[in-house]
C-alpha cells in the first residue's frame, strides 16, 4: 500500500497543509470510510449526494488516521491538521495517478458491457505466475474505486490489473487520465446503461474512450463480434495504437469448439499449440479468456505460465459460480444481468449434464425504453432454449414469466419455498438478477446458509 509522508503526498497533489504536522510519521494507506479508519490513514472526506465526509474528520482523527484532506470551500477549519484541496475527489485522484507514476508498473486497462471482471481475473492468474501482479478487488472500479485501488499497491508491483467501469460518457475518459494504460481491452458491447447513452452505438463510444486514453504505441484489444466497436473505430484516429481484435472475424480467434467439463471448459485457439483449460463454466468465457491470452503473448509470457493460469482460475464470486448444494448444483451469477448477460447464463445453465435445468431470474435494470420486451425476450429464449421450470421476481421479471409461460413471484422467500426440493435432485439451478436485487441472498438461502 501507498506509505509517504505528508510532506511528499502535499507535493504529489500540489496541496498545503494547514497546522502543525510531525513530518517525520508516514500515511499507511487511504481511506474514504470513516468506520475503515486505522493507524495512521490518509482520511479523504468525500462529499456525497446524501453525506459529507467532513463531517466525521475529527472522529477519524481520534481514531488514527494520521491526517485528513479538507476543501478549501468549508470553512472555518478544524482545529487539527489537515491537507487544504480545491476538490478532495480530485486531489484523491491527483494522489493516485501519482503514487502510479511512480510504481510505472505495465497497467493493463479492462472494460466492457460483459466480461470485464472475468478478464481482469484471468489476466491476474496467469501474470501472477511469473510476476508481482495486483488487481482490482470487488467492485471499486469507479472514479473513487479506481483510486482505492491504486493506493492498495506495493512498491515492488509490476503489473497492475485495473477494471474500469462506466455508466455514462466521459468517465472511462476520467479513469484512463488516472491509470494511464500501457494495453486496454474492450471485452464486449451489451444492453447495459442504454437508459444511459441511448444505443449500443453510445454504449462503444464510451468504451472506446478506453482506447483514446491508452499510451501512445499501446496495444488495444477489442471483441470482432461487436459490431459498434468497428463503427466507433472508424471515428477515431488510432495510429498510434497496435489495434487487435479477438472473435469470430478477428485476429485472434477459435479453432475447436467450446467444450463443457466438469472443471469449466476446453478449447483452442490460433495463438496456442496445446488445448486451453480454463477453470470457468460458460461458452462465452473462451472468449474472455482470447484477449488474456494474446495479452501474455505480447508481453512473452511462456505458454506453460498461460495454460496453468486459466486451469488454475480463481473467479471472483457471483459470477458464474457452481456451488454444490445438496444433491443439486446452484449457477450463481448474482452480480449483474442485462439481456446479453442473461442468455449467456442460460447457455451455460443448459451446457451442464443434469436431469432437470432450472432457471430464477430477477429484474435486469437500466435498459431504457424497451425494457419490457427485453424481459419478455429473456422468457422465450430460455423456453428455446429447453430451460425445464422458471421462477421469477421483480416487476420487470413479469414480463420474463410471461415470455416463457413460468412462475413469477412477489418475492424471494416464496421463490425459496417453491423450488427448495430441488435441491434433493440432480439439477441445476441457474440464480441471476441485477446486483440491486440482491439475488445472492437468494443462493445463500439455497444453500442453507440463513437456515443454519
Amino acid at each position: 500500500m501507498i506509505v509517504k509522508t505528508i510532506h511528499e503526498i502535499t507535493n504529489m497533489m500540489h496541496a498545503k497543509v494547514h497546522g502543525d504536522i510531525d513530518d517525520t510519521k508516514k500515511i499507511h494507506g487511504v481511506v474514504i470510510d470513516s468506520r475503515q479508519v486505522t493507524k495512521d490513514v490518509l482520511y479523504v472526506p468525500i462529499i456525497g449526494q446524501r453525506v459529507d465526509g467532513h463531517t466525521f474528520a475529527a472522529k477519524t482523527i481520534e481514531d488514527g488516521a494520521l491526517i485528513s484532506l479538507w476543501q478549501k470551500d468549508h470553512v472555518p477549519y478544524p482545529d487539527f491538521p489537515v491537507i487544504l484541496v480545491e476538490d478532495t475527489l480530485k486531489a484523491m485522484q491527483d494522489l493516485a495517478r501519482a503514487y502510479l507514476k511512480e510504481l510505472h508498473p505495465l497497467v493493463i486497462g479492462v472494460t466492457g458491457s460483459n466480461g470485464k471482471t472475468s478478464c481482469k481475473d484471468m489476466l491476474y492468474s496467469i501474470f501472477s505466475q511469473e510476476k508481482k501482479t495486483q488487481k482490482t478487488l470487488g467492485n471499486r472500479n469507479s472514479e473513487i474505486g479506481l483510486p482505492l485501488t491504486i493506493f492498495d499497491f506495493d512498491e515492488d508491483i509490476e503489473v497492475a490489473i485495473l477494471e474500469m467501469g462506466m455508466e455514462n460518457k466521459g468517465e472511462i475518459t476520467q479513469l484512463t487520465s488516472i491509470a494511464q494504460p500501457d494495453i486496454s481491452v474492450i471485452t464486449s458491447i451489451g444492453s447495459a446503461h442504454m437508459e444511459n447513452l441511448g444505443s449500443k452505438f453510445g454504449i462503444a463510444q464510451a468504451k472506446c474512450e478506453i482506447l483514446e486514453g491508452t499510451k501512445d504505441n499501446g496495444l488495444f484489444l477489442y471483441n470482432k463480434e461487436c459490431k459498434e466497436i468497428d463503427e466507433v473505430l472508424a471515428t477515431l484516429d488510432i495510429k498510434n495504437k497496435k489495434i487487435v481484435s479477438f472473435g469470430q472475424g478477428g485476429d485472434v480467434f477459435l479453432t475447436s469448439n467450446v467444450n463443457q467439463e466438469k472443471e469449466g471448459i476446453v478449447f483452442q485457439c490460433n495463438l496456442m499449440n496445446e488445448a486451453v483449460h480454463l477453470h470457468a463454466f460458460g461458452e462465452f468465457q473462451a472468449m474472455n479468456a482470447l484477449p488474456c491470452i494474446c495479452i501474455a503473448k505480447a508481453c512473452h509470457l511462456q505458454s506453460e505460465s498461460i495454460l496453468k493460469g486459466l486451469r488454475d482460475l480463481e473467479m471472483t464470486k457471483m459470477r458464474t459460480q457452481l456451488i454444490l448444494a445438496g444433491q443439486a448444483h446452484i449457477l450463481d451469477d448474482t452480480y449483474k444481468s442485462n439481456p446479453e448477460s442473461a442468455k449467456a447464463a442460460i447457455d451455460t445453465l443448459m451446457a451442464i449434464p443434469a436431469k432437470k435445468h432450472i432457471a430464477i431470474l430477477a429484474d435486469m435494470l437500466d435498459l431504457g425504453s424497451q425494457e419490457k420486451e427485453l424481459h419478455y425476450d429473456i422468457g422465450v429464449y430460455a423456453k428455446e432454449k429447453g430451460v425445464d421450470t422458471l421462477y421469477c421476481t421483480g416487476p420487470l421479471s413479469k414480463e420474463t414469466a410471461s415470455g416463457f409461460h413460468g412462475n413469477w413471484y412477489e418475492t424471494k422467500e416464496e421463490i425459496y419455498q417453491a423450488c427448495k426440493s430441488f435441491l434433493q435432485e440432480d439439477c441445476v439451478i441457474l440464480v441471476k438478477g441485477s446486483r440491486a436485487m440482491q439475488m445472492d441472498t437468494l443462493v445463500d438461502d439455497l444453500r442453507g446458509k440463513n437456515n443454519e
